[in-house]
């Protein structure tokens, strides 16, 4: 048992040597006489997924596995999902969102490093009252991205399906924030970065874990009088360009 995890481990961090890339080794937490758990799987029996990095199809697929695996264990305690992440694609955010409301548990959404554009919805379909962001996390909306190639009806399809989805998110935006659709419009028209504060204002968070920082504070101050004193969505002065 233990003298074939130890051999399969040393062969993995041989071949990861081998083919060029530095070994990675996860920690293991003791676990007294019955020896030792990695660290992720520790976690995720404490009932915390980590969301860290892009959207894609195989990160996804993960943590919706792990949503269901946690629901099927105990469906009224509350699951923690950790937020770092720069984005993904709306459909891979719509899959997760339709899993976090078909569950019973409660689930915590917790914000930290960067939360950006479509994984921010993620973050506000948290449960109202446990949707939290650490104190130097920096949290950003707009408006889904997109982009089409190819002949006129081609093009004018592809397009179609972008407002639909920009229309979607707008009203889930809406829908978790308690802000009107039309303020949503303003808020996603460009990229929207926020801190904490800003965004619990906003309704994006229920509470700040640790207090705000100085330098968020500092940071939120300068996109504050950017905004007034530019012409971007509706500033009410326009300042030359050089």
């Amino acid at each position: 048992g233990h003298g074939r995890t130890g051999r399969r481990r040393r062969m993995a961090c041989h071949a990861d040597v081998r083919s060029g890339r530095d070994p990675v080794i996860n920690p293991i937490v003791p676990m007294g006489e019955e020896g030792g758990m990695d660290m992720m799987n520790f976690l995720l029996q404490n009932r915390i997924i980590f969301v860290g990095g892009f959207l894609n199809d195989e990160l996804t697929t993960q943590v919706v596995g792990s949503l269901m695996a946690l629901e099927s264990m105990n469906d009224t305690e509350e699951i923690k999902l950790y937020m770092n992440s720069p984005g993904g694609s709306i459909y891979n955010v719509m899959g997760i969102i339709d899993v976090m409301e078909s569950l019973k548990s409660p689930i915590s959404t917790i914000a930290f490093g960067s939360v950006a554009h479509n994984s921010t919805l993620v973050l506000a379909a948290g449960e109202k009252g446990r949707r939290y962001s650490m104190p130097n996390a920096r949290i950003m909306m707009v408006q889904p991205m997109g982009g089409a190639m190819g002949s006129f009806v081609e093009v004018k399809i592809t397009a179609t399906e972008l407002n639909r989805s920009l229309r979607l998110a707008n009203k889930l935006f809406s829908k978790y924030t308690g802000k009107s659709v039309e303020d949503i419009e303003v808020e996603t028209d460009r990229e929207r970065f926020m801190g904490p504060e800003q965004a619990k204002e906003l309704g994006i968070v229920d509470g700040i874990i640790g207090g705000v920082t100085e330098v968020n504070s500092f940071v939120d101050k300068i996109m504050e009088d950017f905004k007034k004193n530019s012409a971007w969505r509706g500033g009410s002065k326009v300042v030359p360009l050089l």
